[in-house]
């Protein structure tokens, strides 16, 4: 059984504290999926906020075909979309030196050279420009498989497609990117 579920069922009581539980649960895991699909962190705190309020006002309607986490990640991954034609289809290309949050102490300068610094950004501009550059189906299906880490089978779940559909399209996802990055930013389909 869904662990979640009590939680919906809860909502649907009128136990609005339940909300607060819901969101312990999977803020963090929603926040950095919706992270990697726009790569700014201001969008993806609004889109991940606006995920728990649709969340909050849909509960009365929830059935339970898919896990409660799934449905949350369904929500949050339409507001992506949604948020992603709102930029025209531009994707904001941000390159960051390092986790965030970590607790463990840093060395003195833990850097890298700047010529290895620069290398390294540039590498990853031109990796989240090429991702950016997929199209809607397979940008979605790598996403949520290579970057988020979800299973060919939630991955299809959320997608609305079957887990074949989802590998074939992390498949032509990667040999695309691999095509553009090796013969650089004018390379064709």
């Amino acid at each position: 059984m869904d662990p979640d579920l009590p939680l919906i069922r809860a909502l649907q009581a009128g136990e609005d504290s339940a909300l607060a539980e819901l969101i312990g649960r999977h803020q963090t895991a929603l926040l950095h999926f919706v992270y990697r699909y726009l790569h700014d962190e201001t969008a993806a705190r609004d889109v991940v906020h606006e995920t728990f309020v649709r969340a909050y006002f849909k509960a009365a309607t929830f059935e339970p075909r898919a896990a409660v986490k799934t449905w949350l990640h369904a929500i949050a991954l339409n507001l992506c979309r949604d948020e992603f034609r709102r930029r025209g289809r531009r994707w904001k290309v941000i390159a960051e030196g390092g986790a965030r949050g970590s607790s463990a102490p840093e060395p003195a300068d833990p850097r890298p050279p700047p010529d290895e610094q620069a290398s390294r950004q540039g590498r990853a501009e031109a990796l989240h420009a090429a991702i950016a550059r997929l199209p809607r189906t397979l940008r979605e299906a790598l996403v949520l498989f290579a970057l988020d880490g979800k299973s060919q089978k939630e991955a299809a779940d959320l997608l609305g497609t079957s887990p074949k559909t989802v590998e074939l399209r992390v498949y032509h996802a990667k040999a695309k990117l691999r095509l553009w990055l090796r013969d650089g930013p004018g390379a064709s389909d």
